[in-house]
């Protein structure tokens, strides 16, 4: 007894869902602790899109011609072979006389951020707000592979009079073999590099070469098969069917005047890089933790208690 009243025993009770706050008889101050629903998880990005969806390989550089020194100005005289292009189109390289690079292939596209969450919904009772989590924002995107490097062209033979300059082959691009220009010996044999397979490299365009298989051959799978010197003109390379994978280069010329001379292949295409995975969505935050005291309440009635998802609310009480 308190001044001829029944004392009312301190007390708590801790909602981890909705429900009803019955307040005891004689109960008039509270205390109430509490947060809000936890915020929504961001979505994932999404990949780079496509097919694969990721870029595609680079265009043979172009074989290279002859050219001929006649009182003190240049003509040409036979012609390297085109370069294949690259995984879906990118050409190969086209001057047969100079030996010009392919063309680098288009990267992919990139994927869309992931969508933010929604914040979490607040909780309530007994006329207090307890405020939810933070969204979570949504995922990185994919993003895409870079585009496969070019071949570079072979370079020109040049004849001065009775003696001639062989020209060097032109180099490949990522994993695409290099080109070669043929010797006196062996001339319907070396040529173009081969272009680079989406997992293995193309051959060099000599024989006997340092790598696996035949000269001149495509990686694989996919790569183009570089082009075969044929004494005055040089056979083109052939295109990639793969999409990361690079086209062969082009053949080299022989002077076709008898001196030997012989000008460089162009070298194969490279792969296409690969795109990178989207990122998952972040999750949501917990929602805050907030106190009151001293609230009032009217002892022996009823007060309605929302939780939310990830929420609580505890209400407790002195003796009073």
């Amino acid at each position: 007894m308190f001044g001829g009243r029944q004392l009312v025993e301190g007390g708590t009770q801790t909602f981890n869902s909705s429900g009803t706050f019955s307040i005891p008889e004689g109960v008039s101050i509270v205390s109430v602790t509490g947060r809000g629903g936890t915020g929504n998880s961001g979505t994932a990005g999404g990949p780079s899109p496509g097919s694969p969806g990721t870029s595609n390989g680079g265009g043979g550089g172009a074989g290279a011609g002859s050219r001929i020194c006649y009182g003190g100005s240049f003509a040409y005289n036979g012609t390297g072979g085109t370069g294949g292009s690259g995984g879906y189109g990118a050409p190969g390289g086209s001057n047969t006389q100079n030996g010009s690079p392919g063309t680098p292939g288009n990267p992919g596209g990139t994927g869309n951020t992931g969508t933010p969450g929604n914040p979490g919904t607040p909780s309530t009772a007994v006329g207090r707000t307890f405020p939810g989590g933070n969204q979570g924002n949504g995922g990185s995107a994919g993003t895409s592979g870079n585009g496969g490097p070019a071949g570079n062209g072979g370079n020109a033979a040049t004849i001065y009079g009775t003696w001639g300059q062989t020209g060097s082959g032109g180099s490949g691009g990522t994993g695409g073999g290099f080109g070669v220009a043929a010797n006196a010996t062996d001339g319907n044999i070396e040529g173009g590099g081969g272009g680079a397979g989406v997992c293995n490299p193309g051959t060099p365009g000599a024989w006997p070469n340092p790598g696996p298989g035949p000269a001149r051959s495509g990686g694989n799978p996919g790569g183009g098969r570089g082009g075969q010197l044929h004494y005055s003109y040089g056979n083109p390379g052939q295109g990639a069917n793969v999409q990361r994978a690079g086209g062969g280069g082009g053949g080299g010329s022989q002077d076709g005047l008898g001196r030997r001379t012989h000008a460089g292949g162009g070298g194969g295409g490279g792969r296409g890089g690969t795109a990178t995975s989207a990122a998952g969505g972040n999750p949501g935050g917990a929602g805050t933790t907030q106190s009151y005291s001293g609230v009032t309440v009217s002892p022996g009635t009823s007060s309605p208690v929302v939780v939310r998802s990830g929420g609580t609310v505890t209400i407790s009480w002195d003796p009073q």
